[in-house]
């Protein structure tokens, strides 16, 4: 079942407050609980997330509730994600951080982030499997990520363009108010464009070795997400391959007692697949493997089942935008902090 975390609820809850409008009622009606909103650790299922957004449009009559609700946005909305991106050393690596663990935050989450001609685009989408959901969910993805950016700066920012794929309004004065910048509606992808020089802009609360660790945490919180899914099974079944290589779909399929097309629609069925279930598990076993001081980072290539040390540094720089060598020093300064502490 895919699930999101209460945090963006509070968010709503907030925007129907400010609206005049009594969410806990509006929740009963749906059948929701509105007591578990301020665990922000607890997580309510997609259908839930998805009818509590319709509600909340009707209740308001408001189009643009989606932007009233990206004002909400913390760092705490997207759980230890939202730390590691506010202590980032640049408005790049905090975005690298967000598209990287989205899924953290909604299993239905699909962001990418990558260099174009022009500087970096953060496009979001949702792969909900089942109810579509409203157009306000983009708004306040796209919205929240593009004023929590700002919040990290301290200061105003102007992305090159912003496009969704939702038609114009009527009136769209009120996302010109957020953006202030070229939008243009009716488009294949929901992005923000940014400047190269602003993403490189360092950040005033920078503290990378805290973020490092806080990505070791991300990655963690991840896999448990993941502990009672079919995901699992296929991560368990990895790990006894990685020392013999790259592993493969058949053998892994073969292992599970499966066909190879069933193993991949199962994991389809989770909004995954097995390459991302693999480069999840190499993440998490890399960080614990590379705070070993027994082990060269040849050593942990090879117990990761890459062909080399350089194949394993591309993969590992993909992930936290750092070479394991960098990434160890940083997580062992953070280590002695802590101990000096």
């Amino acid at each position: 079942m895919q699930t999101g975390l209460s945090a963006w609820i509070l968010a709503i809850v907030k925007a129907l407050e400010d609206a005049g409008i009594d969410p806990p009622a509006l929740m009963r009606d749906i059948d929701m609980d509105a007591s578990r909103v301020g665990d922000l650790g607890h997580r309510y299922s997609q259908d839930q997330v998805t009818s509590l957004w319709i509600a909340a449009v009707e209740a308001t009559g408001d189009p643009n509730f989606g932007l009233k609700v990206a004002r909400h946005i913390r760092p705490s909305t997207f759980h230890v994600v939202g730390y590691a991106m506010s202590c980032s050393a640049t408005l790049r690596r905090a975005a690298e951080r967000f598209s990287h663990s989205a899924r953290l935050i909604s299993d239905s989450a699909a962001v990418s982030f990558q260099r174009e001609e022009e500087g970096y685009r953060l496009t979001v989408d949702l792969n909900t499997g089942g109810r579509q959901p409203i157009y306000q969910t983009i708004d306040t993805m796209l919205a929240g990520f593009f004023l929590l950016c700002e919040w990290i700066l301290s200061t105003s920012i102007t992305p090159v363009e912003v496009s969704f794929r939702h038609r114009k309004p009527a009136d769209d004065q009120a996302y010109r108010d957020v953006f202030r910048c070229p939008i243009r509606y009716g488009q294949p992808i929901n992005s923000i464009l940014f400047p190269v020089e602003i993403l490189e802009r360092p950040v005033p609360s920078a503290n990378e070795e805290l973020a490092t660790m806080l990505d070791e945490m991300a990655a963690k919180y991840l896999a448990f997400r993941f502990a009672s899914r079919f995901s699992r099974k296929v991560r368990d079944t990895l790990i006894g391959q990685l020392p013999n290589g790259e592993p493969s779909k058949q053998e892994t399929a073969r292992l599970l007692a499966m066909t190879e097309r069933t193993l991949l629609r199962r994991l389809r069925e989770e909004n995954t697949t097995f390459q991302e279930v693999l480069d999840r598990l190499r993440e998490e076993l890399a960080y614990d493997y590379l705070r070993r001081p027994d082990l060269t980072v040849e050593n942990v290539a090879y117990l990761l089942g890459f062909s080399s040390s350089s194949t394993f540094s591309r993969a590992f720089m993909r992930w936290t935008a750092q070479r394991p060598s960098v990434w160890r020093e940083a997580r062992s300064l953070a280590d002695r902090s802590l101990a000096d502490d």
